[in-house]
């Protein structure tokens, strides 16, 4: 009837000296996750499509058959083959236009990896967490059955009266309940598991954290890993985009070429000869360029934006692993120095206090331990949500 604290002194130093690493089970959800397979299908269709309409339009051919009213005037063919093209320089800012995009397009795709890669991070730390706390509470009703049996001897003795021991038959019934619903809550898990993992089992049994680390400056960090961060990255290059289409619609307003090849022929006559033409761009394109200069502004505001969202955000991140590392460290301390357990249950066994008291006493030992199971839990996923980006 001893209380074991070995599992929580493990869960909490493991960070220091994790045996296992979560990398391989990661690398099978990259390799088997259906909806990455959906995104990288997507990002290539994506990238295919950015390269229509880089090419000048389709040539046009013309043949003309006409008859004639009288046999001397005979019949009258022509045959007229023509090509636009655009001003030279348009041609130049389409292909830039779409290397940006087609580089937004992996971007996209980079924030989309991570985030199904982050999700699967999470629910394996919330299975190690989970596993964790179904070893303490193995322990809390094997000692919860063994109290119920005590008293019930008790009892039967004459050494307890019936209030005691149905306080005890009620703390197994609750141990015994804690118990099932952390088993059903790590069978869901397990089953999300399989879900990102294209549904495909996966037999993950790591019970120590992986060895992470919290960067010791903020600002530096971010300063660092800013340009590597793919929403960023993404609006940043979409920025991009938006100054080529910018050069590009300038382009546009300049004059059209067209050139081609021209024959006529009837019984009395034949010509040949080429046609060359310019399409004056008077009214087509108005505004086009005062628009592509609003949406770059847009952009740069927008970029501007996400940046300053984005850097609160992961500094708050950063501040809340930060805290629960040292929570976590002060539980470990406090749990390894100070637990009680044992000299509870030693004076209950020897009359000392009642069976309320030591389930009272008892409580905020076992809330300390899940307190600590907890810190670490929000250290890792906080810390994963922080570094999402350096998943691919």
């Amino acid at each position: 009837m001893r209380i074991s604290i070995v599992v929580v002194l493990v869960m909490l130093t493991s960070i220091l000296s994790a045996q296992q690493s979560i990398v391989p089970f990661l690398q099978a959800v990259e390799e088997n996750n259906l909806t990455l397979k959906r995104l990288r299908a997507q990002a290539d269709a994506v990238i295919v499509g950015n390269k229509t309409g880089l090419n000048p339009s389709n040539p046009q051919i013309e043949y003309i058959y006409q008859w004639g009213n009288t046999n001397e005037l005979g019949n009258k063919q022509e045959f007229h083959v023509r090509q636009s093209f655009d001003f030279p320089s348009a041609y130049r800012y389409r292909k830039q236009m779409m290397n940006s995009l087609n580089e937004k397009a992996e971007s996209d795709y980079l924030n989309a990896y991570n985030a199904v890669m982050l999700n699967a991070q999470q629910i394996l730390f919330r299975i190690i967490y989970y596993k964790a706390l179904i070893n303490e509470y193995e322990i809390r009703l094997e000692h919860a059955r063994e109290i119920a049996k005590a008293f019930h001897i008790k009892f039967d003795e004459g050494d307890a009266n019936i209030i005691e021991r149905n306080k005890a038959d009620i703390n197994l019934l609750n141990a015994q309940n804690d118990f099932a619903q952390l088993a059903s809550a790590q069978q869901i898990l397990m089953e999300q598991l399989q879900s990102v993992n294209g549904g495909q089992i996966i037999n993950f049994d790591n019970e120590d954290w992986p060895l992470t680390v919290l960067p010791s400056d903020f600002e530096l960090w971010f300063n660092e890993n800013a340009d590597i961060i793919p929403q960023l990255q993404s609006l940043s290059i979409d920025l991009y985009a938006s100054q080529y289409n910018e050069k590009l619609n300038k382009a546009m307003t300049l004059p059209k070429l067209t050139g081609g090849y021209s024959s006529e022929s009837s019984n009395v006559d034949k010509f040949k000869g080429v046609n060359v033409g310019i399409t004056i761009p008077l009214w087509e394109n108005k505004n086009t360029v005062k628009q592509a200069k609003l949406n770059t502004l847009m952009k740069e505001t927008e970029l501007a934006d996400e940046r300053l969202k984005l850097y609160h955000g992961l500094r708050a991140l950063y501040h809340q692993a930060q805290k629960m590392q040292q929570v976590a460290a002060d539980y470990d301390e406090s749990l390894s120095a100070f637990s009680n357990a044992e000299l509870l249950q030693t004076a209950l066994e020897n009359g000392q206090i009642t069976i309320l008291e030591y389930m009272v006493e008892l409580s905020i030992y076992y809330q300390a331990v899940e307190n600590a199971l907890n810190a670490q839990l929000n250290y890792h996923t906080s810390l994963a949500q922080m570094k999402a980006f350096q998943l691919n």
